[in-house]
C-alpha cells in the first residue's frame, strides 16, 4: 500500500497517472503488440503499425470501442511516417490526456483522489513557471522545448516495439508462440555501449525488460548475455541493431504502413474521400 501511494504521489512530479501506467503497461507486457489488445500499437486514426490494424474492424478490448479505417484516419496514416518524430516532441499531452481520462473514469482507482490533487499541484507549478516568464512566445517556446527533450523518451521506448512482429487475438497457443518465443518475437534490444547506459537508463534492453518485468535495471545488461545464449541454443532470432538502424527500421515500418493505407480500400467517408481531397492531398 506504501508503494502505490508514493506512485500515485509522484503525479506532483512527473504529471502522469500511476494508476494509469500500470494499467497501460501491464496490459502491454502480457499482449504485447496484439492489435486487439496491446494499447501501446493502437493509435487510431493517427498512428497504424501495420495493415493488421485497419485490414478489419476490431474490438479494441483496452479502449472498449470499435477501431476501423475511415478518410480521416487514411489521410493521417497516410503521412505518418512524415510526422513521426514532431508527434514523439508532443507525445506527453496525449499523456496528460490519458491520465485524466482515467482517473475520471467510472473504473476502479486506487487513492483517485490523491493522484488528482497530484496532477492538480504538477499542472499548478508548470502554470506558475510559464507565468512567470516575460512574453508568451516564451511560454509557447519553453512548453515545445521541454515536451520534446521527452519526447526523447518516447522515441527510446516505441522503437523497441513497432518495428516488430504483430498478430491478431492472443498468443500464447503452442510451443511456436508461447511467452519466450512472443516476447523475443515483437520486441528488439537496442546495441549501445556500456559508458552510454546513464543515457538510456536500461530502456535498451526491453527483451529482458519483458521477459523478467521485475529485475532491476542495472541487471539488464547481465541477463542479456545470458538470454542471447539461450536463444543460440534454441535457434530464436534475437534483434538487436543499433539506435540509429532500429530507427531506420521503425520508420521504414511506418513508411510500409502509410503505403497500405493509400492504397486500402475506399469507404463512405464523405469529403475525405472525395476527388477534390485526393487531388489536393495527392494521394488519389
Amino acid at each position: 500500500m506504501r508503494d502505490h501511494l508514493i506512485g500515485s504521489s509522484l503525479a506532483a512530479v512527473m504529471g502522469i497517472s500511476s494508476c494509469w501506467w500500470k494499467r497501460n503497461h501491464n496490459t502491454h507486457h502480457v499482449v504485447c503488440n496484439s492489435v486487439e489488445h496491446d494499447p501501446d500499437i493502437q493509435h487510431m486514426p493517427i498512428l497504424a503499425v501495420t495493415p493488421k490494424i485497419w485490414d478489419k474492424p476490431y474490438w479494441s478490448t483496452y479502449y472498449t470501442k470499435w477501431v476501423s479505417m475511415d478518410g480521416v484516419a487514411r489521410f493521417l496514416v497516410s503521412n505518418q511516417h512524415i510526422v513521426f518524430y514532431p508527434m514523439m516532441a508532443l507525445a506527453r499531452f496525449n499523456l496528460y490526456a490519458q491520465s485524466l481520462i482515467q482517473l475520471c473514469s467510472p473504473e476502479v482507482v486506487h487513492f483517485r483522489k490523491v493522484e488528482l490533487s497530484a496532477l492538480a499541484v504538477y499542472f499548478a507549478w508548470v502554470a506558475k513557471v510559464a507565468l512567470s516568464m516575460p512574453s508568451w512566445v516564451e511560454v509557447v517556446g519553453w512548453l515545445l522545448v521541454s515536451h520534446a527533450v521527452a519526447g526523447i523518451l518516447h522515441v527510446q521506448i516505441v522503437i523497441s516495439h513497432w518495428a516488430m512482429e504483430t498478430y491478431h487475438g492472443h498468443a500464447y497457443n503452442d510451443d511456436k508462440d508461447e511467452w519466450y518465443i512472443t516476447q523475443l518475437k515483437t520486441t528488439m534490444n537496442v546495441a549501445t555501449p556500456p559508458a552510454l547506459d546513464f543515457v538510456h537508463i536500461g530502456l535498451q534492453f526491453q527483451i529482458e525488460h519483458h521477459l523478467y518485468p521485475r529485475l532491476p535495471r542495472h541487471n539488464l545488461r547481465k541477463a542479456r548475455e545470458l538470454v542471447m545464449e539461450v536463444c543460440k541454443k534454441h535457434g530464436i532470432h534475437y534483434h538487436e541493431p543499433g539506435f540509429w538502424q532500429a530507427n531506420v527500421e521503425t520508420v521504414q515500418t511506418l513508411l510500409a504502413a502509410a503505403r497500405a493505407a493509400r492504397a486500402s480500400k475506399r469507404g463512405t467517408s464523405g469529403f475525405y474521400e472525395s476527388a477534390l481531397w485526393d487531388g489536393l492531398k495527392m494521394t488519389g
